[in-house]
């Protein structure tokens, strides 16, 4: 028996916490999988007090041969605790589900302290094979399964085919606009319809801001042609901090837009520029100033084929395909 543990903070309605919860719904469907969800303390005196009783407490009410904890998990005391009190309690192995890597965004002493935790479990779920690259050259020996998407549970209907119309093109982008800031630096020919909190005064003519949705009603509004993954500061190249980052994970836009049955524009030095490309669900360019010209050389074959692609890609997310694989292959590789 193995157990997935969770804490999804109940106050914040983000892709993150829906990714948690597609994890825990794909991940429960299996026969020897439970999961069990972590009352997560708020203020610093009741994690000291109360965080290492309650793992305790829950270790001994579900014994089992593996614990997997959803990552990050509240703070590193709280991780360093869950180690600490199954090592000591059980011979159960642990391992830790990746959704973010702070990791690559800290301050190296902050940054040596996650990856020693790392090294202290018997087995990560990583993105990708950049972040498995990036882990591995920063002295983390740890054995790492690759994730290769997120799944989305996506209960709204497959987008459905349309004709490929240059005059009537459009793209999505949903996401955190204020960390977005390409955005105000944008001049295509198509329309660029965003969603999500915290959107700027004004955008460049083209923009068109179309409100902010939970992530379980946000596919039912998207009805572009294609879904744009880029971040950063710069329409060049995906630079700065949340522009690098992603040559290292897979955004969880990704799989909204896929698990959907719209194709993917992304940045062709992304982790995930080599899926798109092979499975041939979207199109990978090195700076959004091309996106026109590519767009207009698009034929209308092409673009259903891309449709097609996506669409296959996004049956597989609605059905937990990858998450399953992940779980299933860490006891595969005992």
């Amino acid at each position: 028996m193995q157990y997935l543990i969770s804490a999804i903070d109940p106050i914040k309605n983000s892709g993150g916490n829906k990714a948690k919860k597609d994890i825990d719904f794909f991940a429960s469907q299996l026969n020897d999988t439970g999961v069990i969800h972590v009352k997560i303390y708020y203020t610093r005196l009741q994690r000291y007090l109360l965080t290492r009783l309650s793992i305790i407490r829950l270790v001994k009410t579900h014994p089992a041969d593996r614990y997997i904890l959803q990552f990050p998990i509240s703070t590193p005391y709280v991780l360093r605790q869950f180690i600490e009190v199954i090592h000591k309690y059980t011979n159960a192995k642990i391992d830790l589900f990746i959704h973010d890597l702070p990791a690559l965004q800290l301050s190296m002493e902050d940054k040596e302290r996650e990856l020693v935790l790392f090294n202290q479990v018997d087995n990560l779920i990583v993105h990708n094979q950049a972040m498995k690259k990036w882990l591995t050259d920063n002295d983390v020996q740890t054995n790492m399964i690759e994730l290769g998407l997120f799944d989305y549970d996506n209960e709204q209907p497959m987008q459905k085919k349309q004709e490929y119309d240059p005059a009537n093109f459009t793209i999505c982008f949903p996401g955190n606009l204020a960390k977005s800031t390409f955005l105000t630096k944008v001049n295509l020919s198509y329309r660029l319809n965003i969603y999500g909190p915290n959107k700027l005064d004004s955008y460049p003519e083209g923009i068109r801001y179309c409100g902010q949705y939970t992530p379980e009603e946000l596919p039912k509004h998207l009805t572009e042609d294609f879904g744009l993954i880029w971040d950063g500061n710069s329409i060049e190249t995906c630079s700065g901090t949340f522009g690098e980052y992603l040559k290292y994970n897979n955004p969880h836009k990704t799989s909204l837009y896929l698990s959907t049955g719209i194709p993917v524009i992304i940045w062709d030095q992304a982790a995930l520029a080599p899926l798109i490309k092979e499975s041939g669900a979207g199109i990978c360019i090195s700076s959004l100033t091309e996106l026109d010209n590519v767009l207009l050389s698009l034929t209308n074959e092409q673009y259903q084929l891309m449709k097609r692609n996506a669409e296959k890609l996004g049956k597989k997310l609605r059905e937990g395909y990858y998450t399953k694989h992940a779980l299933t292959k860490l006891n595969m590789n005992e």
